[in-house]
């Protein structure tokens, strides 16, 4: 593998950052020369009932705009939820677009923002969008330290209950806003989950064909921050939470070089077990390091450098990290936890393949293999899993 040439680098128009920011919003938008009329906020269902949508809407408000609230986003978005919002969006002729909430919400804004311009059948939309006229602008408004919506050209939905990535470069917001408050009374559990999709996201892009020293960059910086900080975070210390708010952002922002196969491993088991994105990205993340060890020896050594902050790390030293910091913060490390049978992993194999393939990914993705890497999950023998890929290379 070896780092493409920057081409195009993907940021928000405007990272605004402090406790409290989310109140501002009306603010900014006013600043950005946007005019008064009606703004469609899209919102976590929990999100909204807990109160931390009050700041925003109240500042809306006072900026002389007119907030219309969709808050039915409950966990991963369907088809039929992202239509229902875009059809009560678009009676209102919103002037722009605010989501709050995790990756689930921040997407459906996305999704619905681009119906609302093209016009385009929610069906109809997968893997690259054209770029359409009169879209946004959007407002991104984080409440979870792992989505990284806020920062990238990807909105996931799920169509008859099969994972869709729609991407486009307008996704990227107008406007990214990190408010240290809003993450503050996350349950412990929602923290871990969000923060390691985080560390999956940094890792994943690192190793991905489309990375280039720019999200290299940003990559590492995450990692880095996420080790440190996620153990006080997860048990509630306010000035880690607010550091992994932020890694998350940053991970989002290499997030735009794409994910490899811990990615695809993660949305077979979610549609198989149902297990939250962020468990599953966790779970895979040692694996998908195992199963691509013998990318470039080059790569793989800045890569381990880089999230480790040490010279003399490995790639397995990444994986290892990973796993006890899994362990560390309560998430399982297994897929025995989840009652995977080992008949079906031949299954859950050729659905990697077939349904979530990664071109960019460094090792080709051959269903034999994965088999094998998958039944290492299932136990958790993260040891007999690096010599059985090594092997088989």
């Amino acid at each position: 593998m070896t780092r493409s040439d920057i081409s195009e680098f993907l940021f928000p128009g405007q990272l605004t950052r402090y406790a409290g920011a989310s109140g501002d919003v009306g603010d900014l938008l006013c600043a950005r020369g946007v005019p008064t009329g009606a703004i469609c906020v899209v919102a976590d269902s929990i999100v909204h009932a807990n109160g931390l949508t009050a700041d925003l809407l109240e500042g809306l408000a006072k900026a002389g705009y007119e907030p219309q609230v969709f808050a039915d986003v409950i966990g991963e978005p369907d088809v039929d939820v992202v239509t229902r919002a875009a059809v009560a969006a678009a009676a209102t002729n919103p002037v722009a677009f605010v989501g709050i909430g995790g990756g689930s919400a921040l997407d459906t804004v996305k999704l619905v923002a681009y119906s609302v311009a093209s016009g385009t059948p929610l069906r109809d939309l997968k893997g690259p969008a054209p770029l359409v006229p009169g879209l946004g602008p959007l407002v991104m408004v984080p409440t979870t330290v792992g989505t990284g919506a806020e920062a990238t050209r990807v909105a996931m939905f799920a169509v008859d209950g099969a994972k869709r990535a729609v991407l486009s470069r307008q996704f990227v917001p107008e406007l990214a806003v990190l408010d240290d408050a809003l993450v503050q009374r996350l349950p412990a559990p929602v923290v871990a989950a969000t923060a390691l999709d985080a560390l999956a996201h940094s890792v994943e892009s690192m190793m991905s064909s489309t990375s280039n020293e720019l999200t290299w960059f940003f990559s590492g910086e995450a990692a880095r921050r996420i080790f440190a900080a996620l153990p006080a975070g997860h048990k509630g210390d306010p000035k880690a939470r607010s550091e992994l708010l932020y890694a998350s952002f940053l991970a989002g922002v290499s997030l735009n070089a794409g994910v490899v196969l811990g990615h695809s491993l993660s949305y077979v088991l979610a549609a198989r077990h149902h297990l939250p994105h962020g468990v599953g990205c966790a779970i895979a993340l040692p694996y998908c390091l195992a199963y691509n060890q013998t990318m470039s020896a080059r790569d793989g050594k800045s890569l381990a450098e880089s999230v480790l902050g040490q010279s003399d790390a490995t790639l397995r030293d990444v994986a290892e990290a990973v796993r006890a910091l899994t362990e560390l913060v309560d998430l399982p490390t297994d897929l025995d936890a989840y009652g995977t049978a080992a008949e079906e992993i031949p299954f859950l194999a050729q659905s990697v393949v077939r349904d979530y393939p990664r071109p960019t990914n460094p090792v080709p993705l051959e269903s034999v293999r994965l088999g094998v890497l998958l039944e290492h999950l299932r136990t958790g023998d993260l040891r007999g899993a690096w010599t059985a890929m090594g092997e088989l290379a």
